[in-house]
């Protein structure tokens, strides 16, 4: 067997964690921020394609790919794998390797 390990040591302040399960936290925090944006944006894309013909979201620039790319972005990139890597990884990696 091997012998007992110390407790991973946590610095003082919330945004400042050292303990996985903590960093895991703040992933999943950001997470939900970021779902939370990106579901605001899918509101405007529903009503561009809801019914035929000029819509909201016509204009001289073209706002309905900026905000196309910027939901696919943020549930990408900022939901799906902050929660799956940064997140759940934070909480299950660690004690697997310990």
């Amino acid at each position: 067997f091997l012998p007992p390990q110390p407790p991973m040591q946590t610095t003082p302040g919330a945004f400042l964690p050292s303990h996985p399960r903590d960093i895991g936290y703040l992933y999943l925090i950001l997470a939900a921020f970021s779902g939370g944006l990106g579901h605001g944006f899918s509101h405007p894309i529903r009503m561009g394609v809801a019914r035929a013909g000029p819509q909201l979201l016509v204009g001289s620039d073209p706002p309905y790919p900026v905000i196309l790319t910027a939901h696919a972005i943020l549930m990408i990139f900022f939901m799906a794998m902050a929660a799956l890597l940064g997140g759940f990884g934070n909480w299950f990696v660690p004690p697997l390797i310990l």
